[in-house]
């Protein structure tokens, strides 16, 4: 495909995923030459609508294919890694393929980068490394992690490995991204408040477990727009920094997205409380750190997004969202 010489190229893996085909649409429309390496585990519906797109190149492949990672990264200036089994139902599925994935794949990119003098590598973690926390605190990027997941492990251990084992001309960054929610090229219905829309539109009922635990909430768009902002900020910011991703305020108990559907959206919404949840999970999370280093703030309201989200489950934008592909397990 045609390329624009001056514009900015970054390769996304994993972009074909929930998060990452939303990160290939920002940083299109902001002019970058985009990459995408997937294996197309969960589909092609994130890479069929760029397809055409004159500074859009997908490749179809394996990050631990250390070979093609070196062919793909040769060609660009950024890396944003997002490719693994993601949450931790999908990682119980196949352990050890998430071990090898998440693990040995993020170590090839990691080399791959070094060996490339890659400017700027973003690695994406994830706020679950947190686990089971103390909730009167608000976990902040030197909290002491407590995963309880093989999903969090494997990227808490990346997290370590990089900051062990990178040459001093990369820079890493390192997210820690709120819980997502939202529509997307490559939609997810298992997720917090993609679930309880989608149960509330279709049944008219939610039945939730563990209204009491906490999550810190995200839209999925606001993805993009964070990893613009670390490619352009100036690198004594972000140079082999972590930062939680989100905001403070959207720190949102179980019970509390339960309510905002129905005090908003549907009124005649029928709520059980039924007990504990087998995700023991429950964190509250600091965002203060991204927020003052970057200006980072969300710009979209869990309302908002939940009214995108009846919108789409109502006029039936992703078919049936109880079918098997909207889930990452």
């Amino acid at each position: 495909m045609k390329q624009n010489k001056n514009s900015k190229k970054v390769l996304i893996t994993g972009g074909a995923g929930y998060i990452g085909s939303t990160v290939v649409r920002h940083l299109l429309c902001k002019g970058y030459t985009v990459y995408v390496l997937d294996n197309l585990i969960q589909g092609a519906e994130g890479v069929n609508c760029f397809l055409g797109y004159g500074t859009y190149n997908f490749i179809k492949g394996d990050i631990r294919d250390q070979n093609l990672l070196n062919e793909i990264i040769s060609k660009v200036d950024f890396v944003a890694h997002l490719a693994a089994i993601v949450g931790e139902s999908a990682c119980k599925i196949n352990p050890e393929d998430s071990k090898s994935i998440n693990v040995q794949g993020t170590k090839n990119i990691i080399h791959s980068c070094m060996e490339n003098k890659i400017k700027r590598l973003i690695f994406v973690s994830t706020c679950s490394s947190y686990g089971v926390q103390d909730t009167r605190i608000m976990a902040k990027e030197d909290t002491p992690l407590n995963p309880v997941s093989l999903y969090a492990e494997t990227k808490i251990s990346m997290e370590e490995y990089l900051k062990k084992n990178y040459d001093t001309e990369l820079s890493y960054t390192i997210l820690r991204p709120s819980t997502v929610h939202g529509p997307s090229p490559r939609m997810r219905f298992d997720l917090i408040v993609n679930h309880f829309v989608k149960d509330a539109v279709l049944q008219g009922k939610l039945d939730i477990f563990g209204g009491d635990m906490w999550r810190p909430l995200m839209w999925v768009g606001e993805f993009g727009r964070s990893i613009d902002k670390i490619l352009s900020s100036d690198l004594k910011l972000i140079k082999n920094q972590i930062f939680n991703l989100g905001n403070t305020k959207d720190n949102r108990k179980k019970k509390e997205v339960a309510e905002i559907i129905k005090k908003n959206f549907i009124p005649e919404l029928k709520i059980k409380y039924s007990g504990d949840d087998k995700d023991l999970r429950s964190y509250k999370v600091d965002f203060t750190k991204i927020e003052k280093t970057l200006d980072f703030q969300l710009e979209k309201t869990l309302e908002n997004a939940v009214e995108e989200l009846i919108f789409s489950v109502k006029n039936k934008l992703f078919g049936d969202p109880n079918n098997p592909k909207f889930r990452n397990n």
